[in-house]
């Protein structure tokens, strides 16, 4: 077995060097073995270029390592993953027939290194490997989207989703990067966690403004769906979901802008009345009117007056919220009776703001049906419906309102049976 690991480490250096784009040497992978009388050598990940002054960004990748495996163990995962382990790629390393290597270089070895560890049935190595963070995690549903291995995480998937909690739970995104946002979208995808897929598709929509090219862009200036390390992968219909709800978004806090301008302030026109009277009585058209001036000036100085079509809206719905947060002195002027009368209620910025908890938004059936099956495969589906959860996991269609209750009641859920079997001690 160890001239066979050795012969496969030369070949792989000569390999190396031979694809790289330096001539410098590389770190041999890190040999892992998972079963000595196994028949197969994994090299996955990419070599690391040993000088430093052209490895800065190499470094931030793991360096590969060899696993030494069970073809049969390894390949059974999945049809998928069998397919390329049994592949005309897998190269014969040392002229014996029962012992060969694959290499899957663009995979991450670390990610590997916990399915291989899931699937020996040693998972967690320890009890800090239960939990994962967000790279990790992702990285994870990179690989169990390409083999189809989601099946393998049932029994932490609705740990790792909690995990994940702290990256999007109270979290501000005015005018950061929508980074962590993009990754839980795709590890919500692959897990079938339906609303949480929903909440990212609202969030990301909420803060994605167009660039030049009119392509969506975040408030950091780099395009949707990259972050430090990689290319994140992309739902298939997300780009288009993003897209839609961005613009239904738009509609909606421009409606209210228009609203609050033209018929609040202003008055409507072909009407009996010339505007919103108070519902004291009182005369406050020279109040009014100064709010009226206000509310305009502010709009020019953000280069959105006149109001153009939410199409035309390169900002994105946030930062046009965020306007309004700035400015407190905008009131919200609440119709009453029948709309006739209308009073300051609370800001403009705050009335946006529940609005914002409202919108809907509804999954095309292609990304219902994908994150239902998933849910299945991930085990969240058998998990949820345990709990006995009053609202379903596929339920369709969202607000964040509904989405934050749901995972309250998760939360509670999870606590109940510990504070039922307190009681009962």
């Amino acid at each position: 077995m160890a001239a066979f690991i050795s012969n496969v480490l030369q070949m792989a250096s000569r390999r190396s060097s031979k694809s790289s784009t330096c001539s410098h040497p590389r770190l041999p992978p890190r040999v892992e073995v998972f079963d000595p009388d196994g028949d197969m050598l994994l090299l996955v990940g990419k070599q690391v270029c040993t000088e430093r002054s052209c490895n800065s960004a190499q470094n931030k990748a793991s360096n590969a390592i060899c696993f030494h495996v069970n073809s049969t163990i390894i390949a059974g995962a999945s049809p998928a993953f069998g397919f390329v382990l049994y592949s005309p790629s897998a190269v014969n390393a040392s002229g014996n027939s029962v012992e060969w290597t694959v290499r899957l270089p663009e995979d991450d070895p670390q990610a590997m290194h916990t399915i291989i560890n899931i699937l020996y049935g040693h998972f967690p190595v320890t009890l800090a490997d239960e939990h994962m963070h967000i790279e990790q995690l992702l990285n994870l549903a990179i690989l169990a989207d390409k083999y189809d291995l989601v099946h393998h995480f049932t029994e932490w998937s609705a740990q790792w989703v909690q995990d994940m909690e702290p990256y999007w739970v109270g979290r501000k995104f005015v005018g950061k990067s929508t980074e962590d946002l993009e990754s839980l979208l795709w590890i919500f995808w692959v897990l079938g966690h339906e609303p949480l897929y929903t909440y990212m598709i609202l969030q990301i929509a909420f803060h994605s403004e167009l660039d030049a090219a009119g392509k969506l862009t975040d408030p950091t200036e780099q395009l949707c769906f990259t972050n430090e390390f990689r290319e994140v992968p992309v739902p298939p219909y997300a780009p288009i979901e993003i897209g839609h709800t961005r613009i239904e978004v738009l509609k909606m806090i421009r409606k209210h802008i228009k609203a609050t301008l033209e018929e609040h302030l202003h008055g409507k026109r072909q009407s009996v009345w010339l505007r919103c009277r108070r519902m004291d009585g009182a005369d406050d058209g020279a109040w009014r009117q100064s709010i009226l001036v206000a509310f305009v000036e502010m709009l020019e100085a953000e280069g959105i007056w006149p109001l153009p079509s939410a199409y035309l809206l390169t900002a994105s719905p946030r930062s046009l919220v965020e306007i309004f947060r700035v400015n407190p002195s905008i009131p919200a002027f609440m119709h009453h009776h029948d709309g006739q009368f209308c009073e300051p209620d609370g800001t403009f910025w705050e009335r946006i703001e529940k609005l914002l908890r409202e919108v809907r938004f509804t999954l095309p059936a292609q990304s219902a049906i994908h994150l239902s099956e998933q849910a299945v495969k991930s085990g969240l589906a058998g998990h949820f419906k345990s709990k006995g959860l009053a609202i379903g996991l596929d339920k369709g269609h969202w607000n964040v309102r509904e989405i934050l209750e749901f995972q309250e009641a998760v939360a509670t859920s999870e606590h109940a049976p510990s504070a039922r079997s307190q009681a009962q001690s």
